[in-house]
C-alpha cells in the first residue's frame, strides 16, 4: 500500500512540475476602452465626418453624432450595435461616394464611441480640421431624413423594428392541390 501512495505522489508531483513553466491557458482580457482625442482624429481621418455632424461641423446626409452629456459612460458595444443597425445605408453611402468601404478595428470603434460621448472632445472639432480635400466632399443633402428614418434613429433602431407577426394561413387550399 506504500508503494501504491508513494507512485501517486510522484505522479502528482510530477503532474505539478509539468504545469509550472507556462500557463496552459493564459487569461487574456480584451479591453477597448477608447480614446476620445483619438476617436475625434479618426471622425475625421475615417471619413465619418463626410455624412455625419459633430456640434454642426461635417455633412448631414447621416444622422449628427452630438453627446448628450459628459457624464453619459462610453459603451463602445452599443455604439458598434447602432453602426451595425444602420450599416446597409453607410456602406451603400461610402461604395457610391467614396468608392470603397471604410475599414474599422475594434479600437477605431471604441475610440469613436468615446468620441460620440464626449462633449468635451465634441467642442474641440473645427472645420478646420477637416481637410481642404475632405471639404468638398462634406454630403449636405439629410438622405436619412429624406427616407422618414428620422423616427426609428431617434429610438436608436436605425431601420429595423420588430417584424408583426404574420397573418394567419388562409384556408383556401392552393392551386397545386388536388381537390
Amino acid at each position: 500500500m506504500k508503494g501504491y501512495r508513494f507512485g501517486a505522489v510522484l505522479a502528482v508531483l510530477a503532474l505539478v512540475a509539468g504545469c509550472g513553466g507556462e500557463k496552459a491557458f493564459e487569461s487574456t482580457e480584451v479591453a477597448h476602452n477608447g480614446d476620445a482625442a483619438l476617436g475625434r482624429a479618426a471622425f475625421v481621418q475615417k471619413g465619418c465626418v463626410l455624412c455625419h455632424s459633430v456640434n454642426g461641423v461635417g455633412g448631414k446626409a447621416a444622422p449628427a453624432l452630438d453627446a448628450a452629456d459628459d457624464f453619459v459612460k462610453t459603451d463602445p458595444l452599443g455604439f458598434a450595435a447602432r453602426m451595425w443597425r444602420g450599416a446597409p445605408a453607410m456602406v451603400e453611402f461610402q461604395s457610391v461616394e467614396l468608392g470603397y468601404v471604410i475599414d474599422l478595428s475594434a479600437d477605431d470603434i471604441a475610440n469613436l464611441a468615446a468620441f460620440a460621448a464626449s462633449r468635451t472632445q465634441q467642442k474641440l472639432l473645427k472645420d478646420s480640421d477637416i481637410p481642404e480635400p475632405m471639404r468638398d466632399s462634406i454630403l449636405d443633402e439629410r438622405y436619412w431624413e429624406m427616407e422618414d428614418w428620422s423616427e426609428f434613429m431617434a429610438n436608436g433602431q436605425e431601420g429595423y423594428a420588430t417584424p408583426a407577426p404574420d397573418a394567419a394561413p388562409s384556408e383556401t387550399p392552393s392551386e397545386t392541390e388536388p381537390q
